[in-house]
């Protein structure tokens, strides 16, 4: 893989240095005790909820102008890192972000309407531009960074380690994982009157794309996206419904790094492992044969 994103369109915003990436390469079993004792939080992390550190957060100075942002990106190559170009492009979307802002950006799959996790009117906001009435809401799936910031809000750590090997070597990519809400998912996100037996068991979708527009903007806040899948494509949402988002960010060729698949097939594969053993819930783009032995016929 080469070069990441080519602007076509964007508006101009202060720049934005490079955050490095972390990763932990050591082999052996003493690099994967390692590296699983970074889903462990540090001293004193359970007692900053989520809410807080938003509130530090928006203590930052962010750029205000008013204006619904638009970028397309004419490719985007989904394993590479952004370069400084990309990330000043990307800062109005993060400062958006950190004011509770809602709007689409590209996945590994297909486009998605995003917010902060901590962002109470962002949830109602994704909820309102999709039409979809109290009854007919399901709780959104959490775009993460990776593992050790999905470990916040799920139960990760408690995976077997054969289990949690296999999870490490499929991700990133295009998959749902369903695990146990922990007690740093925000009540708005599990809690709904109109489906309550689906919020009352405390399940949670995670997802950790392939994408590096995710992988930027998750670090940047510290959190996860809270993600609900939009039924047009960049172009589309921009044009009719501007007026209710603060941005939209478009990978414009997107689709046609799937050319092959057709659009009700773009989707991420389910796996729930709130049970005893991995289940595949639905097959979508992702390979799911080393769990399918908890599949149902």
């Amino acid at each position: 893989n080469v070069a990441l994103l080519r602007p076509l369109a964007f508006r101009s915003a202060p720049a934005l240095g490079p955050r490095p990436r972390h990763r932990c390469r050591a082999g052996g079993a003493k690099g994967f005790a390692a590296w699983r004792s970074l889903l462990r939080p540090g001293p004193g992390a359970p007692g900053l909820g989520v809410e807080r550190r938003a509130r530090e957060r928006r203590g930052k100075d962010v750029v205000v102008d008013g204006e619904p942002h638009y970028l397309s990106f004419d490719e985007l190559l989904l394993t590479e890192a952004l370069g400084p170009h990309q990330v000043q492009q990307l800062r109005p979307v993060v400062d958006a972000l950190l004011r509770d802002g809602m709007g689409l950006i590209p996945t590994d799959t297909q486009h998605a309407y995003v917010t902060p996790i901590s962002s109470r009117k962002g949830v109602k906001r994704i909820y309102d531009i999709k039409g979809l009435e109290p009854d007919e809401r399901k709780p959104m799936s959490l775009l993460c960074a990776d593992l050790a910031m999905a470990s916040r809000y799920a139960d990760i750590s408690a995976l077997p380690g054969r289990t949690f090997a296999q999870l490490r070597k499929i991700l990133p990519g295009p998959y749902t994982l369903i695990f146990t809400a922990s007690k740093e998912v925000p009540k708005v996100i599990l809690e709904h009157k109109g489906r309550r037996r689906i919020w009352e068991r405390r399940e949670i979708g995670i997802r950790i794309p392939d994408c590096a527009v995710v992988q930027h903007l998750t670090r940047e806040l510290d959190e996860p996206l809270l993600a609900s899948s939009a039924c047009d494509g960049p172009a589309v949402v921009w044009e009719s419904q501007r007026h209710a988002l603060d941005f939209v960010v478009g990978g414009s060729t997107l689709s046609g790094l799937w050319d092959e698949l057709a659009e009700e097939d773009r989707i991420s594969t389910i796996i729930d492992f709130t049970l005893e053993e991995p289940r595949v819930i639905r097959q979508g783009m992702g390979d799911a044969s080393m769990f399918l032995g908890g599949e149902e016929d």
